[in-house]
């Protein structure tokens, strides 16, 4: 009985002790696990980081290239449409973009002289706003003393923008126009190049990558993305074009100078959710402050304009697109915010069709977990 005992005294012992041990290994393998993922995690945040600020450092080339895109998907159905109707695809990308340049100079012909006259009053409104909103002027006394106050404390009064009195204005204007016209050549030249290798550059981009499955899939990726972005460009431009007349109609009714120059405002603005919007509303009433008397007339402008994107922005357009081109307003919202500060107005306008490729290419990287373009 003694020997017994103790042979499963042993047993039991050595059963302890592998316990232990499976133990310690499970804990260790966990516990390298989770550094690995923690690794992982750094070099994915590093590696994305570093991509941005390439984005930021680049701005100047990646802005137009990713605006030609843009515009691209807008008018490559018109590009399909007249090469079916036998003209080649050269012929028909010079055709659109010859059209398209000369809607621009058109329209810039037309509203040159209102805008020139609106920016060359604009002390005068300034200074008839704040006649009119006198409300204002308390806080804004208020601010301005305590701004003089901090700066005599710190040393820096007087501090500010002043311009040497030997300047040179027209070092000024080529230094502003140079890199516009650089930008526009750049945007113009990859319009021109991607409308018209438009294939080639997707069958040859998705040569990099290792096996058929996944050559197939990002073109899957591509076709996808071309087709959200182009719906929704074009659903969205035909809106802005009915809104932009709309506001013509609106503004000259209610006696607003310069009715086409306030339609056209709208219906570019109208291209960046709800910020566009506020800033037209703003506009529409300054413009009506300077117009009217009385505060009550300049508001409705404002009014009536805030109604008509209501109507549109939830009944019209997401009847037109439906819920799979409905995206969610938050992540609509955080796009703006970001873009605008990486890019300024122009990643405004691109937020959408970036965060609509994301959404788009993680729906086909992870189609079990990825729902509908969210609403």
């Amino acid at each position: 009985m003694t020997i017994a005992a103790e042979v499963t005294s042993n047993a039991k012992l050595r059963a302890a002790q592998e316990d232990q041990r499976r133990e310690e290994e499970a804990e260790q393998r966990s516990t390298a696990e989770t550094w690995q993922l923690i690794a992982d995690v750094s070099v994915t945040g590093l590696f994305a980081l570093a991509i941005l600020a390439a984005l930021y450092l680049m701005k100047e080339v990646i802005v137009p290239v990713i605006l030609a895109w843009v515009v691209a998907n807008i008018l490559l159905p018109v590009v399909g449409w007249l090469e079916r109707r036998g003209l080649g695809r050269i012929p028909a990308v010079g055709l659109v973009t010859l059209a398209m340049l000369a809607v621009l100079l058109s329209v810039i012909a037309l509203l040159s002289l209102p805008l020139t006259y609106w920016l060359g009053r604009a002390t005068e409104l300034g200074a008839m706003i704040r006649e009119k909103l006198q409300s204002m002027a308390g806080p804004l006394d208020f601010l301005k003393e305590l701004s003089s106050a901090i700066g005599q404390v710190t040393g820096s009064a007087g501090s500010g923008l002043h311009v040497e009195e030997g300047s040179n204005i027209v070092s000024s204007i080529v230094a502003i126009l140079t890199p516009a016209v650089t930008q526009g050549i750049l945007f113009l030249g990859a319009l021109i190049f991607y409308m018209i290798y438009q294939k080639q550059i997707k069958n040859r981009s998705v040569l990099v990558l290792p096996n058929r499955e996944a050559r197939l899939t990002a073109l899957r990726i591509f076709a996808d993305v071309e087709r959200n972005t182009t719906i929704y460009f074009g659903t969205f431009t035909i809106v802005n074009l009915c809104l932009g007349l709309v506001t013509t109609m609106l503004a000259y009714a209610v006696g607003l100078p310069n009715p086409m120059l306030w339609g056209v405002l709208a219906a570019v603005l109208n291209y960046i959710p709800y910020i566009g919007v506020a800033i037209m509303v703003g506009v529409l009433f300054l413009i009506g402050l300077f117009t009217f008397a009385s505060t009550s007339e300049a508001i409705v402008a404002p009014l009536v304009y805030v109604a008509m994107t209501t109507v549109e922005g939830h009944f019209i357009t997401p009847a037109l697109m439906g819920r799979r081109m409905t995206l969610n307003p938050f992540a609509v919202f955080l796009a703006i915010g970001f873009w605008t500060w990486m890019w300024g107005p122009i990643g405004a306008f691109v937020a959408v069709p970036i965060l609509m490729t994301t959404i788009v290419t993680f729906r086909h990287l992870f189609p079990e977990d990825a729902p509908e373009l969210p609403g």
